[in-house]
């Protein structure tokens, strides 16, 4: 699933007008004349933004109990208007349970959902205002759209962005689109997301097209469309090569597939644009060392090192490397930084099995013994415990090394064979 994180900072915010002034409604009401005059009036100071006092100047007719939806509507906007959106609320659903069609009341409704985050009924009330507007606003529709994602309504959001889609083509699609995106994110379509993706990845411009390609390609990625992926990577290198992102993309598509000498290339180009990261460095040296270039790996390596002097994985790495190198002196210089009491088994097997090739057998020895607490499974270590021993002519811990060898299963033949040996050898 794409993040909606990475989505939202594209979703265009709510476009909010308050609606004010009654008249355009007016026009044919049987508005008596002194209540008329008295919602001029409390305009007026609303205006002023005395609102406490325009309450006050109303307060009488609603006293009354049947009363005008105009007297209802002004009395919702002074609450609106002095951020008092609450107790709005019921004066808006008054007029519009009394006046179904008033659109104004509708969408200040909206408004005062929308801020109490009842996203829900926000949506529902600017569908209503849209549907009432003449000419209709496709604006209001995206409104009633946006607040349906808010409130987790995805299927309901798309299907108004899709209808805006489809019911105005001459108009901008890019907010409608994002919303879209966002929707079938949320929903984890991403094949259903894909087209528009692909659009908004080609009409957007500058930094925010950047962000819809990146999209694009992991969407490709996500839907395993790996060619899609390569493709796309590979035109926007070939149109923005300067910027670092794509190179850093192209790496990831190349590795994910194996093609690790590509992947290496374009990690190289992206050295080249920006300081590589810890972890990009130790890529480059893990690409080098697999690709059979040992001395540039090693390079890398001792540039992390120093930063991490007593990390295991990257002296375990540089090890390997210079043995590549046929350096097996370098490659133990480099175990031996690892911390005194690590208890890394690879590390120490390795460091246990180098200092036995340089013929160092009295420390082969000590190390196989320190490993043999360590592993779960140790016939192996305590046979080559024995060679060492053996090699180094320390008798008495090669023999008692070779009795605990014969205990296992798989090293119970020759350690015997060993033993029969050294009792010929001490026979002498």
């Amino acid at each position: 699933m794409i993040e909606l994180i990475f989505l939202r900072r594209w979703l265009l915010i709510l476009v909010l007008t308050i609606v004010l002034s009654p008249a355009r409604s007016v026009a044919s009401d049987d508005l008596p004349l002194r209540v008329r005059n008295l919602i001029v009036q409390t305009q007026q100071l609303m205006e002023l933004e005395q609102y406490d006092k325009a309450l006050e100047l109303l307060e009488p007719q609603w006293q009354l109990g049947e009363h005008h939806y105009l007297v209802d509507f002004t009395v919702g906007n002074i609450y609106l208007l002095s951020q008092r959106h609450i107790e709005a609320i019921p004066w808006y659903r008054a007029v519009v349970q009394k006046q179904p069609e008033y659109r104004g009341a509708w969408l200040n409704l909206a408004q005062c959902y929308y801020v109490q985050e009842q996203y829900a009924l926000a949506a529902e009330a600017f569908e209503q205002g849209y549907k009432l507007s003449i000419p209709r606003q496709p604006t209001l529709r995206y409104n009633a759209a946006l607040a349906y994602l808010q409130a987790g309504k995805f299927e309901h959001s798309l299907v108004l962005l899709k209808r805006l889609v489809v019911d105005y083509p001459d108009e901008d699609h890019t907010a409608w689109r994002i919303a879209l995106v966002q929707g079938y994110s949320a929903l984890d379509q991403p094949l259903n997301a894909l087209p528009h993706v692909e659009i908004l990845a080609q009409t957007t411009t500058a930094t925010e097209q950047r962000r819809w390609r990146e999209l694009l390609i992991q969407h490709y990625l996500l839907l395993k469309m790996v060619d899609k992926a390569l493709i796309a990577a590979n035109h926007y290198v070939q149109v923005d090569g300067l910027e670092p992102l794509w190179w850093k993309l192209l790496t990831s598509i190349h590795l994910d597939a194996g093609r690790y000498s590509e992947g290496l290339v374009a990690l190289k180009v992206l050295a080249y644009l920006q300081p590589l990261s810890e972890q990009e460095q130790h890529l480059l040296a893990d690409l080098y060392l697999t690709l059979g270039v040992p001395k540039e790996a090693v390079r890398y390596y001792e540039t992390l090192q120093q930063q991490r002097p007593y990390d295991e994985q990257l002296l375990s790495r540089l090890a390997h490397a210079s043995l590549n190198l046929h350096q097996p002196d370098q490659a133990l210089f480099w175990l031996e930084h690892a911390q005194a009491d690590t208890d890394n088994v690879s590390l120490l097997r390795l460091q246990a099995q180098l200092l036995f090739s340089l013929k160092r057998y009295a420390e082969a020895v000590e190390l196989f013994e320190r490993l043999t607490r360590l592993e779960k499974d140790s016939g192996a270590t305590w046979l080559m415990q024995g060679y060492a021993a053996w090699n180094g002519e320390m008798w008495a811990q090669a023999r008692r090394a070779l009795n605990r060898a014969q205990r296992y299963p798989q090293q119970r033949k020759k350690a015997k064979q060993l033993l029969h040996q050294l009792d010929v050898i001490e026979s002498r």
